[in-house]
Parts: structure tokens; sequence; C-alpha cells
């Protein structure tokens, strides 16, 4: 299960008062899909002066794509590699400027972080943990 079920299943979502993973909601695409360009435009801006970490845009190969952002400013990605949407890799944007990549798609990502097994870099202690609470925002 990757992103596409779990937009199925779920509205948008908020992790521990943290972070959001954007999800559309029938009669709500357009706005999911003005906040993904959005998303986009910010990240064209990043990429003028430098500071994407020296990662591409969608559409371009290998382009981030957003998918979702903590309320500090980091900025969850995939990194648009391969044929199969759900081993995308995760890229983060952090709120710092450091930029960091997990293998696997977005609920490895999800899982690793909450687990411990993922890489955090930037992401504070506190949050994200086992027991991360979830908050349905679309419903």
């Amino acid at each position: 299960m990757d992103f596409r079920e779990f937009a199925e299943a779920y509205p948008a979502v908020e992790v521990d008062g943290f972070l959001r993973i954007w999800s559309p909601v029938p009669g709500g695409e357009k706005e999911y899909v003005e906040g993904v360009r959005y998303g986009l435009d910010v990240l064209r801006d990043l990429r003028e002066s430098g500071d994407t970490g020296g990662y591409a845009v969608y559409p371009e190969p290998g382009g981030l794509l957003p998918w979702g952002e903590s309320l500090e400013g980091d900025v969850f990605y995939w990194r648009t590699a391969g044929r199969d949407p759900g081993q995308w890799p995760v890229v983060a944007g952090g709120r710092n400027g450091a930029w960091w990549e997990c293998a696997g798609g977005m609920l490895a990502f999800l899982v690793g972080v909450v687990d411990g097994t993922a890489e955090r870099a930037e992401l504070p202690d506190g949050v994200l943990g086992p027991a991360a609470s979830v908050v349905l925002l679309g419903s």
C-alpha cells in the first residue's frame, strides 16, 4: 500500500500535530492540485537560488513532487525515479536547509520515522514516535 491506496482510504491527515499528508477528497480535487502546484512553484524558486540540494523539480526526470509538510516548515517529496510510484524514494527538505533521502515509498518513510529506522535529520525529537496521534483533516 502506498499513496494511491492511502488516498482512497483516508482524507488528509495530521500526524502527532506535526506532519500533514495531503490527500484529495471527492469534490476537493481542484484544491489538492492547486496545493501541489503551489509546492512545485516554491520548489522552483528554491532551485533558482540553489537551495534544493541538487534535486530537480517535477515534471523533470527524477524531479521532486510534494506530498506533505510539517507544521514547522519541512516539506516531504517523492523523487519521481523509476516506473513504480509506490517505490519512489522520499526526499525531505528541512526547514533549516538540510535535504535527505529515504528509500521505499511514502508509507515506508512514515513507518521508519515512527519506529526509528528512517533517518530523521532535522525532524525534532519528541514527535512522530511510537505513540504518535493521527487526526483526519478532510473527512
